[in-house]
């Protein structure tokens, strides 16, 4: 996307490009749009040393190639004997914009832009469908619609996730001992890559697949056990979950004696408020957030403000300080 021209123009030049192609051709030019938005996200990757924004972007990179992959096989599919071709319109992905990553402003600057850049996609597409000829061609530019807008999804959270660091003044290399409170988890898992990425120590007790959770953190070291009456695999059943505090506290404790510093986070404390109740579930978060201020440590929890009633959130969040 050329920077220097007014989007709404390139738009209108792109849709009246590809308005009149088939669906071979729009096919073709969507599977080279995902081929550079991969190269372009990989290439961010490389220079970003936040580890949560350098996740960020290696999982778009690795997406838009599954896309590409995707978008290639629906061509061979109905195309067997040719291959995609170049199609003469402007692109409507990223344009090459690699910044240097020295402050919060150059990372906050490279994520504002390339959520213009997702959402520019996602409505070039979305006017292409409305002014296709044929049902296949529009069906085709919706579809690639979601997926411009899922990607715009995934940088806005990053983005929002910063600002309200900024705002308020919270650095995870630098956090105050206590407990802190999350009301989405994606966020939550930047914020731990993060901390996790600054040399704080993890324990993790998750509600969802561990090898999925863990993928993000780019291998760094974070302990995992999954919450689940399963019994498969490295996990404990909810009803267990109190008699691990006194570990979990030992584990946040360990790092006065060597100097790190440790967290423990629960994923959804919703889940556990209602297989232990909520008085056992705060039992819980009480034990544990006052381990992590006399250890000098972390309690990092998620929870769905929906999942409680308005008494029982307000207790919650006079004890773990909500950070988005």
């Amino acid at each position: 996307m050329e920077i220097d021209r007014d989007p709404g123009e390139i738009m209108r030049e792109i849709v009246e490009k590809l308005r009149d192609k088939s669906p071979k051709e729009l096919l073709s030019y969507a599977i080279f749009n995902e081929k550079d938005e991969a190269k372009y996200y990989a290439e961010l990757a490389e220079k970003a040393g936040r580890p949560s924004v350098k996740a960020l972007f290696i999982k778009m990179s690795e997406e838009s190639k599954y896309h590409r992959d995707w978008l290639y096989n629906l061509f061979k599919k109905l195309y067997p004997a040719e291959e995609p071709v170049k199609v003469d319109a402007p692109p409507v992905e990223v344009a090459p914009f690699y910044p240097e990553f020295e402050s919060v402003e150059d990372y906050l600057s490279a994520l504002n832009y390339c959520m213009e850049s997702e959402l520019f996609a996602k409505r070039t597409y979305e006017l292409l469908a409305r002014m296709a000829d044929d049902e296949e061609t529009r069906g085709l530019a919706l579809t690639l619609a979601a997926v411009e807008e899922k990607h715009y999804e995934q940088i806005r959270k990053m983005y929002e996730l910063m600002i309200t660091e900024k705002e308020q003044k919270i650095t995870p290399s630098k956090l105050e001992p206590g407990g802190y409170l999350f009301t989405d988890e994606t966020k939550a898992r930047y914020f731990l890559i993060d901390l996790a990425g600054s040399g704080v120590k993890l324990y993790t007790l998750v509600r969802e697949n561990p090898e999925k959770f863990l993928r993000m953190f780019l291998g760094l070291d974070v302990k995992v056990l999954w919450i689940t009456k399963t019994g498969m695999g490295n996990s404990v059943p909810p009803a267990e979950v109190p008699a691990l505090r006194e570990k979990l506290c030992n584990f946040i404790g360990k790092g006065l004696e060597t100097g790190e510093k440790r967290a423990v986070f629960i994923q959804n404390l919703g889940y556990l408020a209602v297989e232990l109740g909520f008085k056992g579930m705060m039992d819980v978060v009480l034990y544990l957030k006052d381990c992590a201020v006399l250890g000098g440590g972390y309690l990092i929890a998620t929870a769905p403000k929906d999942s409680f009633e308005r008494k029982e959130w307000a207790l919650l969040t006079s004890e773990l300080r909500r950070v988005s």
